[in-house]
């Protein structure tokens, strides 16, 4: 029997795994009736017999293969097949499997000018309390940020950025220690800093742009995410999608080369980041994450309350931003966003439960 996985990296993303099966006659009977117990989805042409399974599914085929065909060979290639179409986000003490299921990544901005929490995490205590409590309502990553990107930021030094961070980390590594650590910053002195403190994660809002923090990748092998900002190109409607494709490209070519996998590599498309037409563009990024699945990296959705929601519904408060936070990061998760960066950890947990239950249950 020859067996081949049919290649589709967008259906990755639903959980779905297409297979081809190239059968003698005398099988092709044994084959379609297992595999007729675990999926509907099957077309026979011939001897030619292809079949479109969600991972449990898939798992029960490979568990029941030996009752069936006496090949242990053909069941390690399914297996293989498996865990070839699964989508893994790894660093350095960290390996989540977000093939079918997003994983939350809050935010702790330590910033008193952040454009929605600004302030709220003065006291270290405060901040050790709040990560206890997402913890158990569901984060995975926890990202510490000392300067704002938002619209029009007030830059600061590069020594001032990590005095705002510094103080949390011995508390948080002391009293978490198998957290998972990210650091929302741009600046080199402060990466390194991180990285010595023993940060796993980098997210840089300008994309690994400089030689500095590619040799500092190389040197530490953290995991990254690496964003594309619209205010560092010229953004127009009808080129921003080549755009765009040009620089994941190329910042997955330079960060590959530097040491590191795909799995270490989260993509996000800069939804917020543009210096003009904000709107315009940030619909055309939500719509990009459906096209981001070529590149077979973890996708990130950074959407939390921001001005979008304020253009389309005239919410100036972020405070009121919640709900279509939620929708928008609904959708996004459907096109193939895995990595949901948030401020509201309970809620977005509910979020994802209550669409796995209506995926799960009424679209199946």
């Amino acid at each position: 029997m020859n067996i081949n996985e049919i290649s589709d990296h967008q259906q990755t993303f639903t959980g779905n795994v297409t297979i081809s099966f190239n059968v003698a006659a005398d099988e092709q009977p044994k084959l379609i009736n297992l595999l007729t117990k675990y999926t509907e989805k099957i077309l026979v042409q011939q001897t030619l017999v292809i079949a479109v399974f969600n991972h449990e599914n898939l798992n029960d085929v490979i568990t029941e293969w030996p009752t069936v065909f006496d090949s242990e060979n053909d069941q390690r290639q399914l297996q293989q097949i498996s865990e070839a179409s699964r989508i893994h986000f790894k660093g350095k003490g960290f390996d989540f499997d977000i093939t079918t299921k997003p994983l939350i990544y809050s935010i702790l901005n330590l910033t008193p000018d952040s454009f929605y929490d600004g302030g709220r995490n003065a006291s270290i205590e405060g901040v050790l309390h709040r990560i206890e409590v997402e913890r158990s309502e569901g984060a995975s990553i926890f990202e510490v940020g000392g300067k704002s990107s938002k619209p029009n930021f007030d830059d600061i030094t590069a020594k001032e950025e990590w005095e705002r961070i510094e103080p949390f980390l011995d508390a948080i590594h002391q009293r978490f220690p198998d957290i998972v650590l990210a650091i929302d910053s741009n600046t080199n002195d402060v990466i390194e800093e991180a990285l010595k403190n023993g940060i796993q994660i980098i997210n840089d809002i300008d994309g690994f742009n400089s030689q500095a923090k590619l040799d500092l990748v190389a040197k530490y092998k953290p995991a990254v995410v690496t964003m594309f900002n619209g205010r560092n190109f010229n953004e127009q409607p009808e080129t921003l999608v080549e755009t765009m494709t040009n620089f994941f490209t190329h910042t997955i070519s330079d960060l590959t080369g530097v040491g590191l996998n795909k799995a270490n590599i989260v993509i996000d498309p800069g939804i917020g980041f543009s210096d003009h037409n904000t709107l315009e563009f940030d619909i055309i990024k939500m719509r990009l994450t459906k096209l981001m699945a070529e590149f077979q990296t973890p996708i990130m959705i950074a959407i939390s309350r921001k001005s979008f929601s304020k253009r389309l519904f005239n919410l100036d408060s972020a405070d009121d931003r919640l709900i279509p936070t939620l929708l928008f990061e609904s959708f996004m998760t459907v096109l193939g966003g895995r990595i949901i960066r948030v401020h509201d950890v309970k809620e977005t947990r509910q979020m994802i439960d209550a669409f796995e239950l209506l995926k799960d249950n009424l679209l199946s």
